[in-house]
């Protein structure tokens, strides 16, 4: 982010009331204009805007800071305003000896006391030449450095000045008199700081410099004003008039200066309503010129290649701090030239000691070392804020820009390996630089050096730095390449070198020391001999004067010492509280601060806005601190606080990592401390306090305020900072303008920073709250961030919301491919997958339909009414080494998690929501084998025979549990019970108990363990046996308290204790079930027993805790009652297929089973033992089924583990459908009910407004059409050769037609009649409330319609088009092509009912007029675009006609002008799901996307869109990404579209075009209903027995 920064240059007496408009009226308002319509900064800088005269800076800092305006402005960088006043002469802060001594010799011989003079300078051998200095160059400050003097002395330097001034001007004026100076040499004795300022910022610079000054020049004509005036006003006049007459208007001449002069007469008196009308006259032209000259700079500033985060810049700030030469440099030069060099060369040395700046040298001198070869240098210096999956990344998108976009940190790392290894020759040299290893933060896990790879690319060199005072690192780092002869120490720099340095550094600041200082500084330079003491010490010696003593206690030893004695004279100078607070937020602030923010978020501090309230007792509606003030606090740490590009902004940032640790030392020294900080940059970048939104002052005790203590102690201040919208747009006019800076743009400071401050700052809900904002994932989206926003929400998702954002994320990952290409289908794609769950997950209600004031969801588009339930969200979680190395192991934790072993011993833990597992454990030592769970905890055992416990409930890592070595044993089972462990193993009798991870006892059984059970308190256990026999142990007593045998003698493979009832119920291989009674443990009897019929043996057993026990085998699976060992219920599995596990649900309502060589996973609905759904398994065959506690459920494959959420299953299950291919949809004019069948008996009603299935229709046979009509009253529909005539209102079959021989009903549009259309008989015409006849037709007539008036029924009939009237069944009407070709299709206009347009085989295109019977040729088709009949379409005014659709093609007939029109569509259309809106201006059509999906995970490609287009201009209003399969498409008249899906279900779709004011949006739909569950749903029954049947009447009474 660029910044426009404007020096305000004044006289500060006479242009107060003018400079407070500007601060707070036109400053503002360009900082909002900037921000939002460029995404640049603006600083207004007024030297003169702090209270005191005294907080007013030196000539030197003014100039200082005009220069910098100048050279880093974006824009205009100068504001002149010229008055009627001058201004007292600016006195010189230095002057050169020799010219002072001829000022004192002149002021002796004009009889002047030269006590003054010598008093007010004192001569300073230190400067270079040496020169007389001022004592205080500000009139009230001492030089940083200087104790300060009695201040009371302060106070007559007001009486002082003017007497210093008048001699000078005075003797100045002799010497040029007597030729002892120039006229140009004395100027700098009379001009004023006003004239000093303009002529600094007109003379010598270019005509382009000019350009961007802007001076307003007022005079104001009084004949009394030169009366009587003082020689020194006048000497004033004189000097402002040369400024104003002469100056100004000679850059106007050769400059073309923008100067603009006002003339004000004031016969009696320049009134201060005057001066306000001339200052808010004043502030509204500034603002209009202030806008031109950024508009113009901003339109011609040239595109810059944008370096993420500054490796760049921060490249070119380290090499420029080189000033030292180091032999180590030499050392690198060697390894870059070197051909043989296979690893990395590793850096190492003391904090401090330079290995950053050694580096940045040395990657700026690697192109020249190269030079013949072209080297790629890449640099990368780690920090807070770098995170190793963002290095990788970089890193890998650098070297390789073809390499798809990967986020995984596993991926990352292979990536990063391959291209180091294997770089092909052919390519340049690639130069690899990374600073400060050891400083990468653990937010992507501990540093895992295998990373590195074992050796490189010929053509790859790679430098590391670490810090020595992490020998660990440095020894694993020798151990990882012990061949390696590349490892360096940097040596300590000399003293000598330093004081060479120093030296040079003063020279350039043109100062020096004396010997006798120089001797304490090289004794100084040889206790601490590094660069950084070297800059720190020469900010203490640049205001050392020669008279100064220096001793061996003046100078403090250490790097952090220094930094401490700087910041202490900070304080003294600008304020402990200022200084304090401006440090902690520059140090805390991600990425750096701008000055602007810097500015901004200090006035937002209550402690530090205090310091800067005005004087008195009021206090004003809007107080800002002093840009001023941060200026100059910026300038005095100048080379330790340096600029840096990050995110396309020039921030602030430490040089060194040593300012921040005494930062934190000093004043973050709590976590409250550093809260609050966070807190207030939080406030700051959400916007709580922009937008005139005043922000209470809160006013502690410990406050210290300026004015009397009368003034309220809770004060509402507007600090006036800027918006922080999460996209900046700029206004419409500039929007619309051609410039493309003026864009949409997102804020990436506020997407970057704002989720860190919620963090840190402790505010976790806020932060929550935030990744459910669909406005802030749009905008991450917009701004390319999306991989950040995956990061965010899964870190979120641990802290809270856990279950909403896991789904969040699952969706945007799920659709990321299309997100990152088009971010503003975000809202579609969040109405199709996530407003399905709301009902499950409420707290999205707002991510999925936001307030409609926000304006996050276009006004444009189509959008969901009554959303089907879309796929199942799931995890899809891949081991990285599970590609090589197969899993063979895996279990589930009651959180949802699941610990998988691989094939080559390592353990990986996976969790929903997560998509990249992550090791157990790093340690290389540790092959596991085996892995059991219970409860939280996992229970894993090694190849050498060790266990290592893990509770996934607690942030802790794997601990090892103390038992005997069980080398060649393998873990069967664990159960955790509260604080204790029981463990069995494989082919043993033995369970160990383990307590707190001690192993208490052992405990033997006849036989060998199957299966094992415990007592709710852990000190009764069960342990079931392979021969049917369970014994029960009192452990803690050491009792055996019982044994008994089930009797088939089959293993014991489940048990199920009831403690409440005292009953446990065993269940054997073979799938027979025992209750046995246990209310006298010691003698166990049994109650009752359930043999198996199945053949097989039992797969799996499940039970929820409900009495119900489910048992899976491959043929069949079984619901037993485990007290009765009743069968409640059994299921088979489909044709052809077999069962391989099954679980249930918490509630027992579904059963979830996995089948052999089936990719997706069957759910039963145990109530109506339907099959309702399957769950898609990413094309992958799962092995093995976990249920994760009540929440999660697992599915895991060969090489990856899916996890699915419980409740979205249920949702998805109980979601309304029928289950079968929905061919048809009917639906009323009002659109508040819509019907659907499916081919079977039944036919659906569907409320839209209510989001459920109202009901369903049976038939006594299959149903083969139907209609409804227009006023949704009555239903009609035929099944088997019977007519159902149904009131839509009570569900009633009010009556039945039967043997009606009709294939199609039609019902008049006025609902009075209906058509039973026939091809093997007549077709019948009766009344729709009765169904008597009224005529009977006996012509068959093809893609039969009624005309819109009700009049005829319209069809064909041997190629020609006839109309019946439905009155007589007469032919009234016929039409028939003048080339006897056939008539193909027609369409009559509902706009103009008396006129049909025809279309013939050959091409030709008719309008055919019924009331005249008159025909009109309109169009010749050619053969290319001919026709067809079963897309033929017509809009309601008849202006266009959909002929025919080609793939990707539309071909409309526009018949107001008269041409053929073409539209491209989006993909292949699939044609039988077309249809024109009655609107007369649209096309809806469903396709598949011809975008090529990269993403895996990604289902929204593979699945077809529903598209609407408006025809008028061929612009797509709108897209909906369909979740399903659609079958069938119907459009209804105020433009609902409702879609049938293969599944059974229905979505019904709203279009919205605001341009052409139309819209089926209703306020009463605003926003998408939720889906009912389908639970019991409504039915209503048919007529018995028809109780109506048609007679043919004879032929002669017609």
């Amino acid at each position: 982010m660029a910044c426009v920064k404007v020096y305000l240059c004044s006289n500060p007496e006479e242009s107060v009331v003018e400079r407070r408009l500007l601060r707070q009226r036109v400053f503002p308002r360009l900082r909002e204009y900037c921000r939002c319509t460029y995404g640049v900064e603006f600083r207004g800088i007024d030297p003169y805007e702090a209270a005191e005269p005294k907080n007013w800076p030196s000539q030197k800092r003014r100039l200082q800071i005009l220069e910098d305006c100048r050279k880093n402005s974006l824009g205009p960088f100068f504001v002149g305003l010229v008055g009627e006043q001058y201004g007292d002469a600016c006195l010189p802060e230095q002057i050169e000896a020799s010219e002072f001594q001829h000022v004192l010799k002149v002021c002796q011989q004009m009889d002047f006391r030269t006590e003054i003079l010598e008093r007010c300078y004192q001569r300073d051998e230190n400067a270079i030449p040496p020169s007389f200095c001022m004592l205080n160059p500000a009139g009230h400050f001492k030089h940083s450095g200087v104790q300060r003097e009695n201040p009371n002395e302060e106070n007559n330097w007001c009486e002082v000045l003017p007497e210093v001034r008048r001699i000078l001007h005075d003797v100045v004026t002799q010497c040029v008199q007597e030729g002892i100076m120039t006229h140009e040499e004395a100027q700098k004795y009379f001009r004023s700081a006003l004239e000093n300022d303009i002529r600094y910022a007109y003379e010598d610079h270019s005509s382009e410099d000019i350009a961007r000054c802007l001076c307003y020049v007022h005079k104001i004509t009084n004949p009394r004003k030169a009366i009587g005036l003082p020689p020194e006003k006048q000497a004033q006049l004189y000097q402002l008039t040369q400024l104003r007459d002469h100056f100004l208007p000679s850059m106007v001449a050769f400059h073309k200066a923008q100067v603009y002069s006002t003339t004000t007469k004031c016969n009696h008196g320049y009134t201060p309503e005057m001066r306000l009308n001339f200052a808010v006259g004043l502030s509204e032209q500034l603002h209009t010129d202030l806008k031109r000259l950024i508009d113009s700079a901003v339109s011609n500033e040239r595109a810059v290649t944008v370096d993420e985060f500054g490796q760049r810049d921060l490249c070119r700030i380290f090499s420029s701090l080189y000033r030292i030469e180091r032999a180590e440099v030499e050392h690198v030069k060697s390894y870059l030239e070197g051909k043989s060099t296979k690893f990395p060369f590793i850096l190492n040395g003391r904090p401090c000691s330079g290995k950053t700046v050694l580096l940045a040298h040395c990657a700026s001198q690697a192109s020249v070392w190269l030079k013949n070869l072209d080297p790629e240098i890449l640099v990368y210096f780690i920090d807070v804020n770098n995170s190793l999956r963002q290095l990788l990344k970089d890193i890998c998108k650098r070297v390789d820009s073809s390499s798809t976009c990967v986020n995984n940190i596993f991926q990352l790392k292979e990536n990063f390996k391959r291209l180091l290894t294997a770089r092909s020759p052919s390519k340049n040299p690639l130069v690899l630089i990374i600073d400060a290893l050891d400083q990468l933060p653990n937010t992507d896990g501990q540093l895992d050096l295998t990373l590195l790879p074992e050796s490189l690319a010929p053509n790859v060199k790679l430098l590391i730095s670490i810090n020595v005072n992490r020998p660990d690192l440095l020894a694993t780092l020798k151990k990882y390449y012990p061949d390696s002869t590349v490892f360096c120490e940097l040596q300590e720099v000399e003293s000598k070198s330093c004081s060479q340095l120093l030296t040079r550094l003063l020279q350039e600041s043109n100062r020096k020391i004396t010997s006798g200082q120089q001797m304490y500084v090289n004794q100084a330079f040889k206790k601490c001999s590094v660069s950084l003491y070297v800059e720190l010490l020469h900010r203490q010696t640049i205001h050392w004067k020669s008279e100064f003593e220096i001793t061996e206690n003046s100078l403090v030893q250490e790097v952090n010492n220094n930094i401490v004695l700087m910041f202490d004279h900070l304080e003294k100078k600008h304020g402990k509280t200022v200084v304090s607070k401006a440090l902690s937020y520059l140090t805390l602030a991600r990425y750096g601060m701008t000055a602007a923010e810097l500015t901004d978020v200090l006035s937002c501090d209550d402690e530090v806005l205090t310091s800067f309230l005005p004087p008195g007792d009021s206090v004003p509606l809007t107080v800002r601190v002093p840009e001023i003030f941060v200026e100059s606090l910026l300038s005095d740490l100048k080379g330790f606080l340096v600029l840096r590009n990050v995110l396309g902004t020039q921030t602030l940032f430490w040089v060194s990592r040593h300012f921040p640790l005494v930062v934190c030392k000093r004043y973050l020294c709590s976590e409250e401390t550093s809260q609050k900080i966070h807190h207030v940059l939080l406030d700051y970048f959400s916007g709580s306090w922009a937008n005139g939104t005043a922000k209470p002052l809160i006013v502690n005790e410990d406050m210290k305020m300026p004015s009397s203590s009368d003034v309220p102690q809770n004060i509402n201040i507007d600090r006036q900072v800027p918006s922080q919208p999460w996209i900046f747009s700029p206004p419409f006019y500039i929007s619309t303008a051609k410039s493309p800076s003026a864009r949409t743009h997102p804020n990436l400071r506020k997407l970057h920073i704002l989720p860190f401050h919620l963090l840190k700052s402790g505010r976790i809900e806020e932060l929550g709250n935030q990744m459910i904002s669909q406005e802030y994932l749009q905008a991450m989206l917009q701004a390319e961030l999306a991989d950040e926003l995956f990061l965010w929400l899964e870190s979120t998702s641990q802290l809270l919301f856990p279950r909403e954002l896991q789904l969040l994320h699952i969706i945007l990952r799920s659709s990321a491919c299309l997100l990152r290409n088009n971010p503003a289908d975000l809202p579609t794609v969040l109405q199709a997958k996530l407003i399905p769950f709301l009902n499950v997950f409420p707290a999205l209600e707002e991510c999925a339909n936001p307030p409609r004031s926000e304006g996050i969801i276009p006004k444009n588009g189509v959008y969901t009414v009554l959303p089907p339930v879309p796929a199942v969200p799931y995890t899809h979680c891949t081991p990285q080494e599970s590609t090589a190395s197969r899993i063979i192991q895996s279990t589930g934790s009651s959180c949802g998690t699941v610990v998988v072993v691989l094939e080559n011993g390592d353990a990986w833990v996976c969790n929903g929501g997560i998509f990249e597992g992550f090791r157990l454990t790093q340690s290389s030592k540790l092959r596991f084998t085996s892995v059991s769970s219970s409860g939280n905890k996992f229970l894993l055992s090694t190849h050498c025979g060790k266990l290592v416990l893990w509770d996934a409930g607690v942030n802790t890592q794997p601990q090892e549990i103390q038992t005997q070595n069980r080398e060649n044993t393998i873990l069967e089972g664990v159960l955790v019970s509260n604080d204790k462990l029981f463990v069995w193993w494989r082919g043993q009798n033995i369970v160990n108990v383990f307590v707190d991870r001690e192993e208490q006892t052992e405990l033997h059984c006849t036989y060998e363990i199957t299966c094992v059970t415990c007592s709710e308190e852990g000190d009764i256990i069960y342990c079931g046996q392979k021969e049917s026999s369970v014994t029960i142990f009192d452990w803690s007593n050491g009792q055996l308290l019982a044994t008994f045998t089930c009797p088939k003698e089959m293993p014991l493979i489940d048990m199920i204790l009831s403690e409440g009832d005292g009953m446990i119920t065993c269940v054997d291989q073979a799938g027979n079930a025992f209750a046995w009674n246990l209310k006298i443990i010691t003698e166990p009897v049994l109650i009752c027993e359930n043999h198996c019929t199945t053949q097989g043996k039992v797969l799996n057993t499940d039970y929820k805790g409900d009495n119900v026990l489910l048992i899976c085998k491959k043929q069949q699976m079984q619901l037993i009652d485990i007290h009765q060992t009743d069968v409640l219920d059994q299921f088979n599995p489909p044709k052809g297929k077999t069962f391989k596990k099954a679980i249930m649900d918490q509630n027992s309502r579904f059963i979830l089973a996995l089948l052999c060589n089936c990719p997706f996973l069957l759910v039963w609905n145990c109530a109506s033992g339907q099959c309702v759904l399957s769950l898609d398994t990413a094309n992958c065959q799962a092995v093995k089924l976990l249920k994760c506690g009540a929440t999660y459920l697992a599915a895991i494959t060969s090489i990856s583990v899916l996890i699915w959420d419980m409740d979205l299953i249920t949702a998805s299950a109980l979601a309304p459908k029928s289950g079968k291919r929905v061919e048809m949809v009917a639906v009323g004019s009002h659109g508040e009910s819509c019907y659907s069948s499916d081919g079977s008996k039944l036919i659906w009603k569907w409320g839209v407004s209510s989001g459920k299935v109202e009901g369903s229709v049976l038939h006594q046979g299959t149903v083969e059409s139907m209609s409804v009509s227009g006023d949704g009253n009555y239903l009609v529909s035929i099944a088997t050769g019977d007519i159902y005539v149904w009131e839509t209102s009570s569900g009633e079959n009010i009556y039945r037609i039967s043997n009606s021989q009709a294939y199609k009903v039609l019902i008049t549009p006025k609902g009075n009649s209906a058509v039973a259309l026939s091809e093997t008989g007549p077709s019948r015409v009766w009344k729709l409330q009765n169904g008597h006849g009224i005529c009977s037709i006996h012509l068959h007539l093809r893609n039969a319609t009624i005309s819109p008036e009700s009049t005829f029924l319209l069809g064909l009939h041997s190629g020609d088009l006839l109309a019946v009237s439905l009155w007589s069944g007469n032919v009234s009407k016929c039409f028939s092509c003048s080339d006897r070709s056939h008539v193909v299709a027609f369409h009559s206009l509902l706009d103009h009912p008396d006129y049909v347009i025809v279309s013939s085989a050959s091409g030709d295109v008719y309008s055919w007029r019924l009331t005249e019977d008159t025909i009109c040729h309109q169009f010749q088709l050619p053969d290319s675009s001919l026709c067809q009949p079963e897309i033929f379409r017509l809009s309601s005014d008849g202006g266009y006609a959909l002929l025919s659709i080609s793939e990707s093609t539309i071909n409309i007939l526009d018949f107001s002008n008269s041409k053929l029109c073409s539209l491209r569509t989006e993909g292949p259309v699939l044609q039988q799901y077309a249809s024109v809106g009655v609107f007369g201006q649209y096309v809806v059509y469903i396709c598949f996307s011809s975008l090529v999906c990269q993403n895996i995970s990604c289902d929204l490609h593979e699945k077809p869109m529903l598209v609407a287009i408006r025809l008028t201009d061929g612009e797509t209003v709108g897209r909906f990404y369909l979740c399903k399969n659609p079958s069938t498409l119907t459009v209804s008249e105020d433009f609902f579209v409702y879609v049938g899906f293969q599944d059974g279900s229905v979505g019904v779709y709203a279009v919205n075009d605001t341009k052409k004011g139309k819209s089926s949006w209703k306020e009463d739909v605003l926003s998408p209903t939720h889906l009912c569950p389908l639970d019991e749903q409504l039915i209503w029954s048919p007529l018995e027995k028809p109780n109506l049947t048609w007679v043919e009447l004879p032929l002669q009474l017609y």
